[in-house]
């Protein structure tokens, strides 16, 4: 009898430790969907035009100039590929960043290349003092993050120039042409931080993204937008407007 008493009292001790092992699993679960769901529900609400205490003034306005932006139309001329510049079948394509703003000091730049065997060099200059402020070394791939932080709140000018593999020719074999970013502000840095840390919404983030001319990141942020809200023109005209402009700057060479 006492053994018996025992392995009931076992097995009665393993069911409720089961329990609660399995109530703690549902509930770490649990806590992403409420906070999905907390974030659809503020953007439901936004899109009405309703704020909570949390969202500053500032930001407000940001919003709603967004929500009453006028549609954008598509460019009716053929769209290029991007800022590129062609020597018989060599070419080089600029990629990113083009006509946009980055947040990082030390931004990573890429480009695109038809044939391989060449080296490559970056060059990025101050676009108003035209001072150049980076050049890269020689490159065998057609990528490199800047070496020194950039200042924030100024404007750059980069552009790649190349030559065939292991050959020191005084002008290069090619040149792409010159494209244009910017960095982020600190006052635009410190408010998208601040966002991020409070759990913005996706509708104020994309707003902020599009209030600073970082048209790749409010893509992305109006893209979650639209799956959490489909039915919503408003959302669907703010991914459309982002992806237009944002393709319309790929899609132009910056000045010299």
């Amino acid at each position: 009898m006492a053994i018996a008493g025992i392995l009931i009292l076992a097995s009665a001790l393993a069911i409720v430790y089961r329990s609660i092992r399995q109530s703690s699993q549902n509930a770490h679960v649990s806590r992403p969907a409420r906070q999905h769901d907390a974030s659809a529900v503020a953007d439901s609400q936004m899109l009405q035009g309703k704020f909570g205490n949390t969202v500053s003034p500032e930001d407000r306005q940001i919003v709603m100039a967004q929500l009453h932006a006028p549609d954008q139309s598509y460019p009716t001329q053929a769209r290029s590929a991007g800022p590129g510049a062609r020597m018989g079948k060599q070419e080089i394509t600029l990629t990113e960043p083009v006509e946009t703003t980055v947040q990082d000091t030390q931004p990573t730049l890429t480009w695109d290349i038809s044939i391989d065997g060449l080296s490559y060099r970056a060059h990025v200059e101050d676009r108003d003092s035209h001072q150049i402020v980076a050049t890269s070394p020689d490159l065998d791939e057609a990528m490199w993050r800047v070496s020194n932080p950039l200042v924030r709140g100024h404007s750059y000018l980069w552009r790649v120039d190349a030559n065939p593999s292991g050959t020191r020719t005084a002008a290069p074999t090619i040149s792409s042409k010159t494209a244009q970013f910017s960095v982020l502000s600190d006052e635009g840095e410190k408010e998208i931080e601040n966002a991020k840390a409070s759990n913005a919404s996706h509708l104020l983030l994309g707003s902020l993204y599009t209030h600073y001319g970082m048209w790749r990141d409010a893509v992305l942020e109006y893209r979650k937008l639209v799956d959490s809200a489909p039915d919503s023109p408003d959302a669907i005209k703010l991914l459309r407007n982002a992806e237009i402009r944002s393709n319309a700057k790929l899609a132009a060479a910056a000045p010299r």
